[in-house]
């Protein structure tokens, strides 16, 4: 339910409509920094809790970024008032050496990395942000400026999943203003962060700006409203790349994907270059897709392939022309897959691509983590039938540092018999379901 466009505080109602998608959360845990959207996020949520039963838990999180003096007072200021509105609280510091360049950038990651590992700690479900209309305006626009495509200038979307937390953004239809009006009526008093004025800043220069935009009638609605008319043409295009990865793509027990280069190619541009995006951020593991320019290099690279040797990397990733197909795996040696110990009763995914799961009566010293190469060349066999570095990458199981199985492969060595150890590729259902990345641009 959109926010109204009147100027006074958000009522009861609205915030029914707003909160709705929260309503089945097991926790909510909000970000709350002292400035008046988060204080006026902390307020709506404790009112509307209160109004009726059974309504989720929720816990109040705050930063102290140590970055200037008397951050640890508004950090405590800001564990106050959640108490004082009946919600828990629990106030993160972020420790360790700043860097002398990208600090802004720097410190909001670590914010969020704090946040999201407390939340998870305090069993939320999600992670409630104070981002609004505003800040989608001004978001369209740094994007704008940086180039960005469809996807990208679609800003920020309102449930975005980081890992096992749902980041929710409720409040993206209503004005900055609302919000000011939301936290004064509930009596709050709100910081102001100079960053945010901060002509060094890129948002705090698009801010400043932003009056004058209005002015020619370049309002922040209307800037929001493009961004959400762009997201439903960016979800036409992810539906185009699902169908498109369905009927051209394969993917097999190793999770190797061979895409057939016809089929591929007879797709639209955009679908191509998303498809591509999704394979690679679903193979190789990284938090976000590569830059745009680069993208369009590999696809470009795919599209006037030949027929003879190809091979290039990108995050993480190896595309390979063999045996008419191109072949796409986890690419070996940059950045090796993760070791992890496992016990009975283990559940897990490794390296987001297998699913791992470990029964009962399985013996202690076991871990996973990659063949590498000499594991591959004790398996040596299997070479033929995939590229040597992509079993390099596979999950293999040791005890007491000495290979034991290879389930992907149904090897089993000495004391690997028996071993109630299953391994399965979750590259199919990766590449299947659309992401969308966290989007930690601005802060709240």
């Amino acid at each position: 339910m959109p926010a109204a466009e009147a100027g006074g505080p958000l009522a009861d109602e609205e915030l029914d409509g707003l909160f709705a998608p929260l309503a089945g959360a097991a926790v909510i845990a909000l970000a709350v920094s002292g400035g008046a959207d988060s204080l006026a996020l902390a307020a709506s949520v404790a009112r509307w809790r209160g109004r009726r039963r059974g309504r989720p838990d929720a816990i109040v999180l705050t930063v102290d970024h140590r970055l200037r003096a008397g951050s640890g007072r508004e950090a405590a200021n800001v564990a106050e008032i959640a108490g004082r509105l009946g919600l828990a609280a629990r106030v993160l510091v972020w420790s360790g050496p700043r860097p002398r360049a990208n600090l802004e950038a720097t410190a909001r990651q670590a914010r969020y990395r704090l946040l999201l590992t407390a939340a998870g700690e305090a069993g939320a479900s999600h992670l409630a942000l104070a981002h609004h209309r505003d800040d989608q305006a001004e978001t369209f626009l740094l994007r704008l400026q940086r180039g960005a495509g469809v996807f990208g200038l679609a800003a920020m979307r309102p449930m975005v999943a980081a890992g096992a937390i749902t980041i929710a953004r409720p409040f993206l239809s209503v004005s900055r203003s609302r919000l000011v009006a939301t936290t004064a009526a509930a009596g709050l008093e709100p910081v102001e962060d100079p960053m945010n004025t901060d002509p060094r800043f890129a948002r705090a220069r698009v801010r400043r700006i932003m009056p004058l935009l209005a002015a020619d009638g370049f309002d922040a609605a209307r800037i929001a409203a493009t961004a959400a008319r762009l997201a439903g043409a960016a979800a036409a295009i992810d539906a185009a790349a699902s169908a498109l990865i369905a009927t051209a793509v394969e993917t097999d027990g190793c999770a190797v994907a061979r895409v057939e280069p016809a089929a591929f190619g007879a797709a639209a541009e955009e679908v191509r270059l998303r498809a591509l995006a999704r394979m690679l951020v679903a193979i190789g593991g990284e938090d976000y897709p590569p830059r745009h320019v680069r993208l369009r290099r590999l696809l470009d690279a795919i599209a006037g392939h030949g027929g003879g040797r190809f091979k290039r990397t990108l995050a993480g990733t190896v595309i390979e022309w063999r045996a008419g197909r191109f072949l796409l795996y986890r690419e070996w040696g940059r950045e090796a897959p993760p070791t992890v110990t496992v016990k009975a009763g283990h559940e897990g995914t490794w390296d987001h691509r297998f699913r791992v799961a470990v029964g009962a009566g399985a013996p202690a010293g076991l871990w996973v983590g990659p063949l590498g190469e000499e594991g591959r060349r004790l398996v040596g066999a299997y070479a033929g039938q995939w590229p040597a570095a992509a079993l390099a990458t596979l999950p293999a199981v040791r005890r007491r540092g000495k290979l034991v199985a290879v389930p992907t492969l149904g090897y089993a060595g000495p004391g690997g018999e028996g071993l109630p150890v299953a391994v399965s590729p979750v590259l199919g259902e990766r590449l299947s379901v659309p992401p969308l990345f966290p989007d930690f641009d601005t802060d709240a």
